[in-house]
């Protein structure tokens, strides 16, 4: 018997299912290794950081077959953290993870990687006075620099909203570390929400989907990089009721394997 496809990885593929995302990018984008591999992953990572040093970050995940929220993530920049992460490993860890993943955000000199996140809230007692698209990005960190924001964090930071598709962006709140680097902040958001802009169609398909389930809100995580800008992840108030919705059949599951 098979193992089980972990509720993580099923997630991932609902961007799949509504054209998000392309299967193949997925795939090129994360590496999964059955939890008992960990030591393979370890050295796969660090033959990399021996032929490329200082090429960029490896975030490892730690994969449940169950949970699929605010995973425990170890990130890499250097063989002393990779050898933390392995002593950090104990016996418990066959027990807790069925798999174990790793993806790489590339860091080259002159180019900045945006990651962000846009919130829809679709609830019908909303008025105009309310925004039901809310941004915010961070440049050149973890997407985890969002959630810890407060008014110390010395990461570049905006945050934006507006009342709804096709409306302008109204900045609400915008960290620099000078008056130069302003105008190429907005120009990133700028290239990011046209991006967002671009996948209307599929974001509002996603959105009926979700609403017809009883789900009214909906956050999208996104990166923007010199590679271009892709959908990496996304959250709603029951994800597990989406996926169990979606993959309610083990034959629809293997067909996405």
């Amino acid at each position: 018997m098979g193992q089980a496809i972990p509720n993580k990885w099923k997630k991932h593929l609902v961007l799949v299912e509504f054209g998000l995302k392309r299967q193949e990018d997925l795939e090129k984008e994360i590496h999964r290794y059955p939890s008992f591999h960990v030591n393979k992953l370890i050295e796969d990572i660090k033959e990399q950081l021996k032929s490329k040093p200082n090429s960029g970050m490896y975030i490892i995940s730690s994969i449940p077959s169950y949970d699929c929220f605010k995973l425990p993530n170890f990130c890499i920049s250097s063989l002393e953290d990779l050898e933390e992460f392995k002593r950090n490993l104990d016996s418990h860890f066959y027990d807790r993870f069925s798999e174990v993943w790793y993806c790489k955000k590339t860091i080259e000199n002159g180019h900045d990687v945006i990651i962000g996140r846009i919130s829809f809230d679709n609830r019908d007692w909303l008025n105009s006075v309310q925004f039901s698209h809310n941004v915010e990005q961070v440049w050149n960190c973890s997407h985890r620099e969002i959630e810890r924001f407060n008014k110390d964090s010395n990461v570049i930071y905006l945050r934006a909203s507006r009342q709804g598709w096709g409306r302008r962006y109204h900045v609400d709140d915008l960290r620099v570390p000078s008056l130069e680097y302003k105008e190429k902040v907005i120009n990133g958001f700028m290239q990011t929400v046209r991006s967002i802009e671009e996948h209307k169609e599929k974001i509002q398909n996603f959105e009926k989907y979700l609403k017809n389930i009883g789900i009214e809100e909906l956050c999208l995580e996104y990166m923007l990089s010199q590679k271009g800008f892709s959908f990496i992840d996304w959250d709603t108030s029951n994800d597990r009721k989406v996926i169990d919705n979606i993959f309610s059949t083990k034959e629809k599951c293997e067909w996405r394997r």
